[in-house]
């Protein structure tokens, strides 16, 4: 074996890998910092190139492992800059978007780059250690021990909604409930789907994040009509550096969310979004201070992008050892390596020993090739946030439109992502977080799964009833209750206190009487009922989850007890929502960000003129085309918005790069011989003339 690992780590010495490493890196940079572009698409598009033209199976392989590292350290640059999240990166924009609109942007994005070159080193190195020793722990993991672990990612996220602990649940629930939409897996029910074909394989994950989380801050962002930095923020190369250096300081955390990261990654079917969210739990219940959380916390966004990177490795150990791809991306490398007559499996180190060494050195050295390119690189990018916002929104908003179509195929796309993008603005606007919504939507379709597969073979007691489901179910509760006992976001001090010390108990303002016996019952005749605006979107929730406990009454059992249970616990979350509402009870700090434009001067025009350009675009697209309607509001928007010099000028650079982008990547790389055919469908307004 140490001989087949000598001849391995000889590519080192092999123009065929560098020529192979260096294309990896070149085609994955400027595709992967497209907003709404993922690293699953990315490899998608390449492994038919890589495999037919690169005939050294090492090579081949340790391509397509380098690709699968490359993409968590970029994604993180339109999360930051940009306000675009991805679904692995809610943490990175939460806290980092904030950071980049305090002036902090090179800095974040220096100290990003030097813990996510370490992570991605820390978990290339445990991969290589745990692959002879995982088996035993990997294969411990049955199928209820994988939904237990999705319920554990679920009651993390939904324990961090700060001040909004019933809302958060309550968004948890509603995102497992729209996870269910489509055919159901083993009875072939049709949940929720209003005999409509394009809801056959679901609500598509990527034009859903798009419309909740990404457009919302988009059209929040336009609206201000202002750049995201303030005018005297630094991007120089000195303040980046300055970011890498405390990056670099912060080893010690580094290595905990490491270790972190690798471990839930090695458990196939925990994706990235639940690391994303459960490390950054982790780093929280380490911090003293956690006043800062939600405001723009630079040691949030470290604690998610250590853990994102290592976990690449920990995925990595499953593919490789049991032949189980550990994530989406490496169910990419386990085709090609299949496709090169590799078999992954328990003799992986025997027989290929040479491959497993250079996809763990493939995965370090590409964390560390893009972190010296977003070193040398990222002053320009950070430039971007000084430019007036309308000029990027009415380039990303397009991207956005063009990046959900690629995953569906048709103008269904479109329909999801302005629905999506209708409920996020309602929640931003009434403060109910999103975080948890996105999370229960990826983790849904892993623990209904899971569930029935592990009745299918234990039944419902043997299932809940396995000693590590139970250990597990348990710690998950425990430490979501814990997190909410313990851990105040808000930051203030309670009425009363004093702040000088913070261990001092709240004493009654000067002059005020001790509470008399029935001080409770005198203070709750003030109470009165007032019907609030907040409570029209309560009412709707309510509506909504009725009609979903109506609508599961007409699934088979094994197709309705899933979203008939969530339902059934949404409409009673809502309630309560609905009820302390109406007697005054004020939504706390929220893992979340608000709406940023309100009350600024001129917000409301804004916003009739985004609403006016959003419903000319959805005119152009049914008339004659997607792809036309992409370039027509970018090239109208900014001057639209603005109505000065920059806005004609942002207007035509917006049109000029979605032109390029739709004739020279969605027209020309994915529609070239040998990859993924962009097929534009009919405008649907000519459709229905002609029927």
């Amino acid at each position: 074996m140490l001989a087949d690992f000598a001849d391995g780590l000889s590519y080192l010495g092999n123009a065929g890998y560098w020529g192979g490493f260096i294309f990896a890196i070149l085609i994955t940079v400027p595709i992967a910092l497209i907003p709404g572009i993922s690293a699953t698409l990315v490899m998608a598009l390449t492994i038919p190139f890589i495999i037919i033209s690169v005939d050294d199976p090492v090579i081949g392989v340790a391509m397509l492992a380098t690709l699968t590292g490359i993409d968590n350290t970029l994604d993180s640059i339109p999360a930051i800059l940009l306000g675009m999240p991805g679904g692995a990166t809610q943490v990175t924009f939460l806290e980092g978007n904030q950071l980049a609109q305090q002036g902090y942007a090179a800095h974040t994005l220096g100290a990003v780059y030097a813990v996510s070159a370490l992570g991605g080193i820390i978990g290339a190195l445990m991969m290589a250690l745990l692959i002879p020793l995982i088996k035993p722990v990997v294969l411990a993991f049955g199928f209820a021990e994988i939904a237990a672990m999705a319920m554990f990612g679920v009651a993390m996220v939904a324990a961090l909604s700060g001040g909004a602990m019933v809302k958060g649940i309550f968004a948890a629930c509603l995102g497992l409930l729209l996870s269910t939409v489509g055919p159901a897996g083993v009875t072939l029910d049709f949940r929720f789907m209003f005999d409509q074909g394009w809801l056959w394989d679901g609500l598509p994950l990527i034009a859903t994040t798009i419309g909740a989380f990404a457009l919302p801050e988009i059209i929040d962002l336009t609206m201000t009509r202002k750049p995201l930095a303030p005018p005297n923020a630094n991007i120089t190369y000195s303040e980046i550096f300055r970011g890498a250096r405390y990056g670099l300081s912060r080893w010690p955390m580094t290595i905990r969310q490491s270790l972190f990261g690798v471990f839930f990654g090695a458990i196939p079917g925990i994706g990235s979004g639940v690391i994303d969210w459960m490390s950054y739990a982790l780093g929280i219940a380490f911090t003293k201070d956690k006043s800062q959380f939600g405001h723009g916390s630079l040691e949030g966004v470290l604690f998610a992008e250590s853990a994102q990177n290592a976990k690449e490795g920990g995925q990595a150990i499953p593919t490789l050892a049991l032949g189980i791809p550990g994530g989406r991306a490496w169910a990419f490398v386990m085709l090609g390596m299949l496709a090169y007559g590799i078999a992954p499996g328990p003799r992986m180190l025997e027989e290929h020993a040479d491959i497993t060494i250079m996809i763990v050195m493939s995965l370090g050295l590409g964390n560390l090739a893009v972190t010296m390119l977003g070193l040398g690189f990222t002053r320009q990018m950070a430039v971007l946030t000084k430019i007036p916002y309308p000029v990027l929104g009415f380039l990303i908003i397009p991207i956005s439109f063009l990046a959900a179509f690629q995953q569906t195929g048709d103008n269904s796309a479109l329909t999801i992502v302005l629905g999506g993008a209708v409920l996020g603005l309602l929640m931003k606007r009434y403060k109910w977080p999103r975080p948890p919504l996105l999370i229960g939507f990826i983790l849904g379709p892993i623990i209904e799964n899971n569930v029935i597969n592990s009745v299918g073979r234990y039944d419902w007691v043997g299932t809940f009833t396995r000693p590590l489901f139970l250990v597990l179910f348990v710690t998950a509760i425990a430490t979501a209750i814990l997190f909410t006992k313990f851990m105040d976001f808000s930051g203030n001090p309670l009425p009363g206190a004093n702040t000088e010390d913070p261990k001092s108990t709240p004493v009654p303002p000067a002059g005020a009487a001790p509470d008399a016996p029935g001080g409770l019952a005198k203070r709750m005749e003030g109470i009165t009922w007032h019907f609030t605006e907040a409570q029209l979107f309560s009412a709707a929730m309510m509506v909504m989850m009725g009609y979903a406990i109506w609508e599961s009454s007409s699934f088979s059992f094994f197709g309705r007890w899933f979203p008939m249970g969530l339902a059934s616990v949404s409409f009673v979350l809502a309630t309560v929502t609905f009820f302390r509402e109406g007697f005054g009870a004020k939504t706390g700090e929220i893992m979340d960000i608000g709406i940023r434009s309100a009350g600024m001067e001129g917000a409301r025009a804004a916003g009739l003129m985004f609403l006016g350009l959003l419903s000319g675009m959805m005119l152009v697209t049914g008339m004659v085309g997607l792809q036309w309607a992409a370039i027509a509001i970018a090239v109208a928007g900014p001057p639209a918005m603005m109505q000065n010099r920059t806005g004609y000028i942002g207007g035509a650079v917006s049109g000029f790069v979605i032109s390029l982008l739709i004739y020279f990547f969605f027209g020309g790389i994915l529609g070239s011989e040998g990859f993924i055919a962009v097929l534009w469908p009919e405008p649907f307004l000519l459709e229905m003339f002609r029927n």
